[in-house]
């Protein structure tokens, strides 16, 4: 009877060492976003599918999911992550050729960029007295958008703003505009042969028409905030006004582009400018990268200004975008419509949200 007692405890005693050396092999952890890009609260899908490819059991296996800041579960049982990251915590047992899949609705209620680092796991041999501790680093990544501007004040202006710049067709010549003559080349319609101005000057001219000119806009965002206690909070409110001007641009069907100053971080590259467009891929464009944007400058607001006062084009509307009421602004502006002699919106967060 000792001797059976015996041999069954050296039996366990190996297979326990077994089972904890080989408890985690062929278990596999997979963390999945349904989407990338979300609206500030908006409900998305988070998973993690746990598979178990071998013959046997996991008895026991303990979840730690690295998590981002201020992850909320839909169902209202309250935020996951109160500081930078945090762990949420699973308990589970795995059959042999178990798959399981843990899905949750979760959403995010401010603007950024957020990562889901994978899993670290405790697993437990059969006889649950001991466990092992293994890491499963993932990197999976959601965007959220910066909240739509909460003021009217943005809108009022920029309908104001656009109601004095009538748009037009630049697809052909206004003939009603006649802005000189020049020689026929043979290409031109009988009709456009000026035969009086012809007859004058005993050549054939035809006339010269002005061509109209479609209204777009360029949207400049400058992230030089030189107040420093409140610089977050000023440039969150500059990323909130940009994607209402987008938005009452794509409205009214207006084309524009988008150039900044800031710094983005992520895949979209060595991001500052977005070329002239229309429709919601455009605008899913800009509200990415804002979503994407970090409080850095990758040049000083003066320098910003210089540079896009030098190519800003004749046929552009330009609108400015700033943290602050400074001079710099002001004087950029008065620049803007110097050259191009027509008006320029100057939008200050400060002074909007004041």
């Amino acid at each position: 009877m000792i001797l059976l007692i015996a041999v069954f405890a050296v039996v366990l005693y190996f297979a326990e060492k077994y089972s904890l050396k080989h408890v985690l092999d062929q278990v596999t952890f997979c963390t999945s976003l349904d989407r990338v890009v979300v609206e500030p609260g908006e409900a998305f899908s988070w998973s993690i599918t746990i598979r178990n490819g071998k013959r046997m059991m996991v008895p026991y296996l303990r979840l730690r999911e690295l998590v981002p800041e201020g992850l909320v579960f839909t169902d209202g049982s309250g935020k996951v992550g109160d500081k930078w990251c945090s762990w949420l915590v699973s308990t589970l047992y795995l059959g042999r050729h178990q798959k399981v899949v843990l899905n949750r609705e979760v959403s995010i209620p401010k603007r950024g960029r957020y990562f889901f680092r994978g899993v670290s796991v405790d697993a437990g041999d059969f006889l649950g007295l001991r466990s092992v501790t293994d890491t499963y680093p993932e990197l999976r990544e959601i965007v959220v958008k910066p909240q739509r501007c909460d003021l009217s004040e943005p809108g009022e202006l920029l309908g104001g703003y656009l109601g004095e710049n009538s748009v037009r067709n630049s697809l052909m010549e206004d003939p009603i505009q006649t802005a000189g003559f020049r020689d026929y080349t043979g290409r031109e319609p009988f009709r456009a042969i000026s035969w009086s101005q012809s007859a004058r000057y005993n050549r054939l001219l035809v006339k010269q028409y002005e061509n109209t000119a479609e209204f777009s806009c360029t949207v400049l965002l400058n992230t030089d905030c030189p107040r420093q206690e409140n610089q977050e909070l000023l440039l969150e409110q500059c990323f909130s006004i940009v994607r209402s001007v987008c938005e009452i641009l794509e409205k009214k069907k207006i084309s524009y582009d988008f150039q900044t100053n800031g710094c983005i971080a992520g895949p979209m590259g060595d991001w500052n400018h977005i070329c002239e467009g229309l429709g919601a891929a455009h605008l899913e464009t800009v509200l990415e990268g804002l979503g994407r944007m970090t409080y850095d400058i990758r040049e000083s607001e003066a320098d910003f200004w210089e540079r896009e006062i030098r190519n800003a084009q004749n046929r552009k509307s330009i609108i400015l975008v700033t943290p602050t009421d400074e001079e710099t602004a002001r004087a950029a502006a008065a620049r803007f419509e110097r050259k191009l002699r027509r008006k320029v919106l100057l939008l200050c967060a400060d002074a909007l949200y004041s």
